[in-house]
Parts: C-alpha cells; structure tokens; sequence
C-alpha cells in the first residue's frame, strides 16, 4: 500500500506542476532584426547564407510546434507567391525567401504565400474558422524585397492578438528586420532600433539550446538591421550583435514561449484542466487507499 501510496502522489504531483508551468503548450518563436532573407540563395543543389540560417530556423521551429491538427504548412504573411522556374532565384522569388528553404527540409513542406492587406484578413479569418491551420507562420518584414508594405503591417497589427494565440496555442513564428508594429501591441514597451552590427554576433546560450542547428555563421551572413531593447516580455535573447554594449539581435524562444511573462494569478483553461485532473487523481487515490 505505501507504494501505491507514492505512485498515486508522484502523479498528483506531475499534474500539479504541468498545470502550473507557464506556456506549457505554446510554440517556439525566433524574431530577428536580420533581412537574412535578402541575403542569401540557392546554389541549385543547397541553400547558402541567409537561406541557409532560414533553413535552419524552420528546421527548429518544427521541432516545438504542439498546435493541435495543424497540417506542418508554412504560411508567409505578406508576400507575394512568386517562385521562379530557375534553379537560382532571387529573394524577390522566393515567397519572402521561405520557398527554396522549405525545400531543403526533410520532409519537404509546402510554403502559402499570403500577398495584399485583404489576404492577411482573410487568413486570420480562416485561422479562427479553423479551415487554416499552418504549423509556421513567417513574418518577412520590409528588408527585402516581396515582403511587407504599409497595408500590409497595417493588417498584421490588427491582427495581432491572433499572432499571439497562435503561438499560445503551439504554432510557430519565425519575424525579420521591420516595422514589428504588432510586436509592439503584444509586448508594450519593447522598442526596436537600428545601428546594429552583424559582424562578431553571437547566439546566446539560450539561442543555441533553443535552436542548435543554427550556428553564428548564419546570424552572420547578412546585414543586422534592428535590435530589441526595452520591456521583452516573456521574450528570451537568442542573439546578441557585435555592438559595444551588445544589443539584442535575435529575440524569441522554443517550445512554451509566451509574448509576455505569465500570470500566475488566475489559471488559464489549460491550466484549470490539469489542476481538475490532479484533484481528480487525488480523489481515486484516496479512494484506492479507503478500500484497502
């Protein structure tokens, strides 16, 4: 009986503490103040550069996506579905320059690219209404060319609770260098600013537990256009660049990031769930105990 008696409670207590740790279902995110997707290409046979680091990026963002029934789809929200017949493509042809480094994924993943204001709506929309249902979503900001103009942005700021829930909810984002004006109204207080050195920029140690595929060449490869400063929410350092003082290049985190810190004043209906399933454990165990 006291071994049961033990089991029941290392159950209860496995409950207890899933049900209180913070953002345990949400997605990983990595938002960099690179246009690494204006620097880099396709070789024909692998991807260089800046595409390589995209590469790497969506490699491990998928390792972290728990969104439930969603169809391992890469969705880029802002730019235009042009991909090229050649083998060599520019950025400008490569749907943000997320197309040819989905390519190189094992297995290969279909990339939607969502052009004009309207599209962005309407795939939000469908979001909600659950006939879409990516496992990334890619926001490819304004440093290269096809990516986000000011109707654009303007969509993606009304949107960006949604942004957040879907990250709460187990989905991906991987964000480059521009406006963030959504990142914005989900962590007030962040700022982002330019000025930042890419030469000499390095992942931090939580860059390179979160994502250790992704290597200081490849945060190297282009130009560092923003950093993030200020209030970062729940928001880890996953890069810093070569400033002195360092500046934040690469903000983000894997598996159970959350835009701002967690509350634990009021638990969240995931968090209730485990908390009843830990009451309830309790309950059969006292019960087994009574019987005996």
């Amino acid at each position: 009986m006291a071994g049961q008696s033990k089991r029941i409670l290392a159950a209860v207590a496995f409950a207890s503490a899933a049900a209180l740790a913070p953002g345990a279902w949400a997605g990983p995110v990595i938002l960099g103040g690179d246009d690494l997707n204006d620097h880099g290409s396709f070789n024909g046979t692998n991807n260089i550069e800046g595409w390589l680091y995209i590469q790497n990026a969506l490699a491990n963002l998928l390792t972290g996506i728990t969104r439930p029934g969603n169809d391992g789809t890469i969705v880029v929200l802002g730019a235009a579905p042009t991909v090229p017949a050649t083998s060599t493509p520019t950025a400008g042809e490569s749907c943000g320059a997320a197309y040819w480094p989905a390519q190189r994924l094992v297995p290969v993943r279909t990339v939607t690219c969502i052009d004009t204001a309207a599209g962005i709506t309407t795939f939000f929309a469908n979001l909600a209404a659950g006939t879409a249902n990516p496992a990334i979503i890619v926001y490819p900001g304004n440093g290269a060319s096809n990516g986000v103009d000011t109707a654009e942005e303007t969509a993606l700021l009304a949107n960006a609770g949604a942004i957040s829930n879907f990250v709460a909810s187990g989905g991906g984002l991987l964000g480059h260098t521009g406006p963030y004006t959504w990142l914005s109204a989900l962590v007030p207080g962040i700022t982002t600013t330019g000025g930042c050195i890419e030469s000499g920029a390095t992942l931090t140690p939580a860059g390179v537990a979160a994502f250790p595929t992704v290597t200081n060449a490849d945060i190297t490869a282009g130009p560092c256009h923003n950093s993030f400063a200020g209030n970062l929410g729940g928001l880890g350092i996953l890069a810093l660049d070569g400033s002195t003082p360092r500046l934040n290049f690469i903000i983000g985190g894997g598996a159970g990031t959350s835009f701002a810190p967690v509350s634990r004043d009021i638990p969240t209906m995931s968090e209730w769930t485990m908390i009843l399933m830990a009451l309830l454990l309790a309950s059969l165990g006292a019960a087994a105990l009574r019987r005996r």
